[in-house]
Order: C-alpha cells, then structure tokens, then sequence
C-alpha cells in the first residue's frame, strides 16, 4: 500500500497548513514564508489553490496532509518544457522517505504525462535532508547558484541546483 498519495489543495487545508508553515526551523530551511495565525494559512490555502501549481501530500493510513510539493516552470532554463520542484513536509515525518516518495510520484507526472524534458529541485546550501531527497530520487547535482535567493527574513542564501532529464528518468523506470 502507497503511504501517500497527492491531491489538489482544498478548502479546510487550512490547519494542516498553519501546523507545517509555523515551524519556523521549516520555514529558514526551505525559504518558505511562515504563518503567525490562522488567518494567515487560510491566505496561504486559496493563494495556492489560485495558483495551481501547489499540491497537498496526504498521508494515506490517516489522510492527513503532511507537506506540499509545488511545480513551477523552471524560470532558469529557456525550456518551457522544463519544470522545477519545491516541498515542504511536517517535522514529524522527516527521516521516513515520505518526500521522496512524493517528489518520484511527481516526476513520473511530469515525465508521462506533462511532456517534460527535464525536473530540477534545488536546496539551500547545507539543507541536508533535502540534498538526500534529491540524490535517493536520482538527481544530479549540477553546481551551486550563488546568492540565488532572497529569503523572507532577508538573508541572500546559495542554492544546490540539482535535475533528472527525461532520459535519465526513463533508463531508470523502464
């Protein structure tokens, strides 16, 4: 049985969200903004239904959302058929696999059905666990972009820009 599976961000996502995004330690280490209250997760909840490139990772045996991935253009590469991958996960489920298992299924999306020709992630420099994400996924490391990113606190951070080619993907999952 998957452990997860990953659906649309929905109306009542609002409290699993204010738990995931008022970890501050969560929030530093992926750039993600955080939320004081609940209000302000409600905001966050409809900008991402708005949007509709954030998805909510829902744990199978309790159906609770437990992360987010989100899928965006990569604004790095001149590739419209290139996509970049970003997520967050709950404290309580770091260590577990549960983000690899999310970023492979979207990859696999990505690959069969959006006619992608290459999926990159990228980390903050010493975000270790996400950098093991990435390598279990079978990403390759392709350098680190310098001053790549103003965090909401202010601090101008480098990140590890990693990808998959649709190839690569292929000779593994054939």
């Amino acid at each position: 049985m998957r452990e997860i599976f990953i659906r649309s961000i929905i109306p009542g996502d609002e409290e699993a969200l204010f738990r995931i995004y008022s970890d501050m330690e969560l929030c530093l280490s992926s750039g993600a903004r955080p939320v004081k209250n609940m209000s302000d997760a409600k905001d966050k909840m409809y900008n991402f239904i708005r949007a509709g490139d954030t998805f909510a990772v829902v744990h199978t045996e309790t159906m609770k959302v437990i992360g987010v991935i989100t899928v965006r253009q990569d604004v790095h590469r001149f590739n419209r058929n290139a996509y970049m991958l970003g997520y967050v996960l709950h404290r309580d489920w770091w260590g577990k696999g549960i983000m690899a298992q999310a970023v492979e299924y979207m990859m696999k999306y990505l690959f069969k059905n959006m006619g992608a020709d290459v999926v990159s992630a990228a980390h903050f420099v010493g975000n270790n666990q996400s950098k093991r994400v990435l390598e279990k996924c079978g990403f390759v490391y392709e350098g680190t972009m310098r001053k790549d990113y103003l965090r909401f606190d202010g601090a101008v951070l480098d990140s590890c820009i990693y990808s998959v080619t649709k190839e690569e993907w292929l000779a593994k999952n054939s």
